[in-house]
């Protein structure tokens, strides 16, 4: 490859946060074959379909990376549960599995370099309670703390125990909470009485 042909890709890669998409760096002349090349000495991680990290010149990837890389696969994905309330400073210890959700007919692949925790919801309900939060990596879309208690109560056979007893009791005292969001989403679910149960 040629050098003004790096440089050219780096400074591509270096006049965003470090992540391209395959069609960006095409309709910037670099070829497929050149992308391979930059693969191959160990200038670009191929993060998944369609997306790449520029990790030369020592280049770290940002704090909560994942998330980001999880977002650019599949923009209509949004963090769920005790990810999303992690996200949003509920929980101060990053859970040990990123959990997001994506509609029961969203049927995209997510073949990611790490492990996640992928839920079908509804698709009436995948687009409520949705925030957006700022991360070193990039924006992250997120269900809101209220919406991620109620998932985590309609989901807690699948959590940790001791992790679900702590959100409720935090959740409890949290001074940010809004209950009337919080037994509106869960009447929609059909979990009033449950949700109800878990305050007392």
């Amino acid at each position: 490859m040629l050098q003004k042909t790096y440089d050219k890709t780096r400074a591509l890669f270096q006049n965003g946060n470090g992540y391209l998409r395959t069609t960006d760096l095409l309709s910037a002349g670099i070829t497929t074959l050149q992308l391979r090349q930059l693969i191959d000495d160990g200038s670009l991680e191929h993060v998944t379909h369609g997306i790449y990290w520029w990790k030369a010149d020592h280049r770290k990837k940002p704090k909560y990376y994942k998330y980001y890389e999880l977002q650019m696969t599949n923009p209509n994905a949004v963090i769920c549960m005790e990810s999303a309330l992690f996200l949003q400073g509920f929980l101060k210890k990053e859970p040990a599995e990123i959990r997001l959700a994506t509609s029961r007919t969203d049927r995209s692949r997510m073949r990611m370099n790490f492990k996640f925790h992928r839920h079908y919801f509804a698709e009436r309900s995948i687009g409520e309670f949705v925030r957006t939060v700022d991360t070193p990596a990039g924006p992250v879309k997120v269900f809101s703390i209220d919406r991620s208690v109620v998932d985590c109560i309609r989901l807690r056979s699948d959590m940790d125990p001791a992790l679900f007893d702590q959100i409720i009791a935090s959740y409890k005292k949290y001074k940010g909470r809004d209950l009337e969001a919080f037994y509106a989403y869960a009447e929609d679910m059909g979990l009033q009485k449950v949700a109800t149960a878990f305050m007392e």
